[in-house]
């Protein structure tokens, strides 16, 4: 069942302490990967495509420093699909910052993914930290998004509730890529909730929405026109699926959130 909840609204008071002094680091020279441990790295067809890690150290210095990485065993990207730019190799003098340079090969890259995991060895004058010293990098094969290809009937799996039809038909905003699903929340067959699959990221395919007031669902005989509203959501146009979560609204509220998780039957 379905239920409603009432959006209740709250007021929070901050407050911040102005005169606390900054600490300084004066501890060991550590070395890690500053932003993140993991990344995916979508491989278009371009002249020399790259994929940049970001390596940190806590002290600068006024030279350049040589950064030693090997390849773990758990890896199962091959030698054809990457290269890593030796010359990236560094962190410049006065920065606590250099970039790891993982160039991709286009042709021999899979769709389905294939990880390059990084284990960070050596930095020059700096000790490796005991965390965030392996970076795991899935490398794809990009897949262009094509409107055509996402048209038809779907599987909408409704998490906590059924599995039902949806039927996407191309829209009218094409420059946005509009796609009209029908039946969402399984509750009118004539239903249209309108999506827009925006591919403007290669590396992050998401699902944008419209206004709520343009994303009308259907006539709730309780609480009256209800609405598709907080939609976010992602797709990939390799393996033809999509994901998103939004909530129904009404005058009185919103009814809990939903996910659905789309595939083709």
């Amino acid at each position: 069942m379905k239920k409603i909840v009432l959006l209740l609204m709250s007021s929070f008071v901050l407050f911040s302490c102005s005169d606390q002094e900054p600490e300084v680091y004066s501890g060991e020279n550590l070395a890690y990967f500053t932003d993140s441990t993991e990344g995916a790295f979508y491989v278009q067809n371009v002249p020399n495509p790259e994929y940049l890690i970001e390596v940190g150290i806590t002290n600068s210095v006024d030279y350049d420093r040589s950064i030693e990485v090997s390849i773990d065993p758990s890896s199962d990207a091959t030698a054809s699909q990457y290269t890593i730019d030796n010359n990236s190799l560094f962190i410049p003098a006065g920065s606590h910052i250099g970039y790891i340079k993982v160039l991709g090969d286009y042709a021999n890259s899979l769709t389905s993914g294939s990880t390059l995991v990084m284990d960070l060895v050596n930095v020059q004058d700096g000790v490796v930290a005991g965390f965030n010293n392996r970076f795991t990098l899935t490398i794809y094969q990009f897949c262009d998004f094509v409107v055509a290809d996402f048209l038809g009937a779907w599987d909408a799996d409704e998490v906590g509730y059924a599995v039902y039809t949806s039927n996407f038909t191309a829209g009218t905003d094409t420059a946005l890529n509009e796609i009209v699903m029908s039946n969402i929340w399984d509750v009118n067959p004539s239903s249209q909730t309108k999506v827009y699959f925006n591919d403007s990221d290669p590396s992050n395919f998401v699902l944008d929405f419209p206004a709520y007031t343009d994303n009308y669902l259907y006539n709730d005989a309780t609480y009256g026109p209800a609405y598709v509203d907080r939609g976010e959501g992602t797709f990939s146009a390799c393996a033809q699926t999509a994901y998103m979560t939004f909530q129904v609204r009404v005058s009185a509220g919103f009814f809990s959130p939903t996910e659905i998780y789309f595939s083709r039957p």
